[in-house]
């Protein structure tokens, strides 16, 4: 399992990084603490949605439909501004991969 964590640097360079089993999977350079949290808060957001859509998923609706919403509430209890931006991040997924709801 992928582990995040803050790498502060002495110049005052913050990253966030994502390890698994000692290789680096995911490192971004943050600007700010606040860009710091997002990462850690969408990551923790996404599992809690996903947990939560994975035992109150309904018969012919996407898997991400639900979690993408779940995570957009969530995201929005903590900061409106780290919604927004998720929210433009999902809908760039979406333009890629559109969802495939089952209507049979």
């Amino acid at each position: 399992m992928a582990t995040p964590y803050v790498d502060l640097r002495d110049n005052d360079e913050i990253y966030y990084v994502v390890e698994e089993r000692g290789v680096e999977l995911e490192r971004v350079k943050c600007p700010s603490i606040d860009d710091v949290l997002y990462f850690l808060f969408s990551d923790i957001t996404h599992d809690m949605a996903s947990n939560q859509a994975a035992t109150h998923g309904k018969p012919g609706t996407e898997f991400r439909r639900l979690m993408f919403q779940e995570q957009l509430r969530l995201l929005e209890l903590a900061s409106k501004k780290w919604r927004l931006k998720r929210e433009l991040e999902i809908k760039e997924v979406l333009g890629k991969a559109p969802y495939n709801d089952r209507t049979s």
